[in-house]
């Protein structure tokens, strides 16, 4: 367990990412070497190399025009080899900084994790406490049935951005902070209207707004 990312702290998480982060670069430029070490070309590449002058090849239709038949073959089996040589070696490589990359994610999450969640409490009183005061009927259940419709919420909206995360949709700190963007303006808002006596969760409110917008139309 204590390898694992769920079981360590943010300082252990900090360290882990930061390690993770340095052996993916290398990991990047070595399969990035690996690959044009393949090639001869690549050696001469932002170098001073002067390009010979080469006599203008006469158009032709096919390439294997310009081979001779003695050596047409030889020629294609040495080039299959040289393409399909970095081919295997690139597939390899994408594979291995795939794997590094989707671990490196799941560390940032849980690091983005503690936080979130330890706001996410804050967040969620500062949509729960309101309700208690703007809904007045109803008794206990009405604001606690809106509770419940919030958490739910927001856990749908947390594990949806864990899970674009971890598919590499979105970046960590988009979708790890998803469900805190969203709700935070939210709570501050009933936060507001709480404070100042709103009737946000008043039917009779609405009732007259719409008797008064009947009486309008009407004169019109």
């Amino acid at each position: 367990f204590i390898n694992n990312q769920r079981m360590q702290s943010m300082k252990q998480l900090s360290g882990a990412i930061d390690s993770m982060e340095k052996e993916s670069r290398k990991t990047k430029a070595r399969i990035k070497n690996d690959v044009f070490s393949v090639f001869a070309f690549t050696a001469y590449l932002d170098s001073g190399y002067n390009k010979p002058v080469i006599s203008p090849i006469p158009v032709v239709k096919n390439f294997d025009d310009l081979l001779p038949d003695s050596v047409r073959r030889f020629v294609i089996q040495r080039a299959a080899g040289r393409v399909s040589s970095p081919a295997l070696t690139a597939d390899v490589g994408v594979s291995e900084y795939a794997a590094k990359e989707k671990e490196l994610r799941l560390y940032k999450i849980e690091w983005h994790k503690k936080i979130t969640l330890s706001i996410a409490c804050l967040v969620l009183f500062l949509i729960g406490a309101p309700l208690g005061s703007i809904i007045r009927k109803g008794g206990l259940g009405l604001p606690l049935i809106f509770a419940v419709i919030f958490f739910m919420f927001f856990y749908f909206l947390n594990t949806t951005g864990e899970k674009f995360v971890k598919e590499n949709v979105l970046t960590v700190f988009s979708g790890m902070w998803l469900a805190t963007m969203i709700l935070l303006p939210l709570g501050v808002f009933l936060t507001y209207k709480a404070m100042h006596d709103s009737q946000l969760f008043n039917k009779e409110f609405y009732f007259r707004l719409w008797r008064k917008f009947k009486k309008m139309t009407r004169k019109e």
